[in-house]
């Protein structure tokens, strides 16, 4: 006897088992079905499995760069882990065979357009905190730029503010150099007038009435000038501080962006920079060694294309098992799963009846015959039980007459005499 008669597929472990309830598929039928059978729902149970690990990972990566926190990071990713298999599971299970044959038809893809959506949803969802992961010396790089860009945004701003209030200080400092200029003239003045009084260059007696006066006058002018270089030295004092409070500033400023670190958004918009734009530098003369003004050279261009094969591997993960089921033909495991459900159906009084229109085109019909056989029970016992009443009605009627005709006054009650 021909041993494939008897063929038997190989008893599949519980690893086995298990990816094929990944994929959705009943074990109890794929027991029974061929060995490329098996593979099939392995190979797309692993498929589903390795896109909830993937999942697991994107979400630590997202949640742990935001809290920094395992103890928030590792439940919250086990949770969109499951999510995410539950939602492949679904649709893998979902999908149908289509016309069961190994090309994909335009109709077949418009039936799975709604899954196919999902999929590449879920796989762009999980591929962006992977992206974060994948260039991370990209976006290191990317922030480290912006960071030194925002620094000298902000020494400016801090200098220009500073800058205006710093106006007004060299304004009087400056009023206050002239005036300090035209008093030590005029303190001059009158030392060598004083001097002169009392050396007797003048004439004069010697240190008289005079002398005193001018003394006096010196005096007055000299504290004039010492108040003066004051209130200066004071205002000078001032500038100074300033200066050492904007230069404090904009070393604070370089030092918190020096130390600041990425957050996950932040480093979703340094992957969109790098995906959009190239890093340029101004070009140089050599001859002068000074920059060419209107003209640049690019360093490095966009990274479009190699941050889009990633999200693309991803989406391709997540789309294959459904476009693989639309391009799998039918194998003994379908058809003993719609054997099956006819049975299952015929259990339930379901009939399925081929009819052809007039076009050639075959369609499916389904009949249920328990609700009709429960209907027609139900109607023909209620004819039933309306016949048997009148049956009894009627032979009551006949006893009755039986009755009368041979004692009529008892069937007569004459009316009780009024008190």
């Amino acid at each position: 006897m021909n041993e494939h008669v008897d063929y038997v597929a190989k008893p599949a472990h519980a690893g086995t088992r298990f990816l094929w309830w990944c994929a959705g598929a009943d074990k109890k039928i794929l027991q029974y079905s061929s060995y490329s059978d098996h593979v099939k729902y392995v190979g797309i149970g692993g498929v589903v499995l390795a896109t909830g690990f993937m999942a697991a990972l994107a979400m630590g990566f997202a949640i742990h760069t935001i809290f920094n926190s395992w103890y928030a990071t590792i439940p919250i990713a086990l949770v969109w882990a499951l999510i995410v298999f539950n939602l492949d599971r679904f649709i893998v299970s979902s999908t149908g065979k289509g016309d069961g044959e190994s090309s994909i038809s335009i109709k077949e893809l418009l039936n799975a357009f709604p899954r196919l959506c999902m999929a590449i949803l879920l796989g762009l969802t999980i591929s962006a905190p992977l992206e974060t992961r994948i260039f991370h010396n990209e976006i290191q790089r990317e922030w480290k730029l912006s960071m030194d860009q925002l620094s000298l945004s902000k020494k400016y701003e801090i200098a220009q503010i500073e800058n205006e209030h710093n106006k007004e200080l060299n304004d009087k400092v400056t009023k206050l150099e002239s005036d300090a200029v035209s008093q030590q003239m005029i303190v001059t003045e009158r030392a060598k007038a004083y001097e002169e009084e009392a050396t007797g260059m003048r004439g004069g007696r010697g240190i008289g009435p005079e002398a005193k006066a001018m003394k006096d006058l010196l005096d007055k002018e000299t504290i004039k000038l010492t108040v003066i270089e004051h209130e200066r030295d004071s205002l000078r004092n001032v500038q100074r501080t300033n200066e050492n409070l904007i230069k404090s500033k904009q070393d604070s400023v370089i030092r918190l962006t020096q130390e600041s670190k990425p957050g996950f958004l932040d480093e979703i918009m340094m992957i969109e920079r790098l995906s959009s734009q190239g890093k340029t530098v101004p070009k140089f003369d050599p001859a002068t060694n000074e920059v060419i003004k209107g003209s640049e050279q690019e360093i490095y261009g966009s990274a479009f294309w190699p941050i889009w094969l990633v999200r693309l591997l991803f989406m391709i993960i997540e789309i294959a098992p459904v476009l693989l089921k639309l391009m799998l033909i039918k194998s003994p495991y379908d058809y003993m799963g719609e054997n099956v459900n006819q049975i299952l159906e015929a259990k339930q009084g379901i009939s399925l009846k081929h009819m052809t229109d007039e076009h050639s085109q075959i369609h499916k019909l389904k009949e249920n015959f328990n609700p009709k056989r429960i209907i027609a029970i139900v109607e023909h016992q209620n004819a039933k039980e309306e016949e048997n009443a009148k049956e009894a009605i009627t032979q009551f009627a006949e006893k009755e007459k039986q009755e009368i005709a041979k004692n009529p006054e008892s069937f007569i009650k004459p009316d009780e005499p009024q008190s």
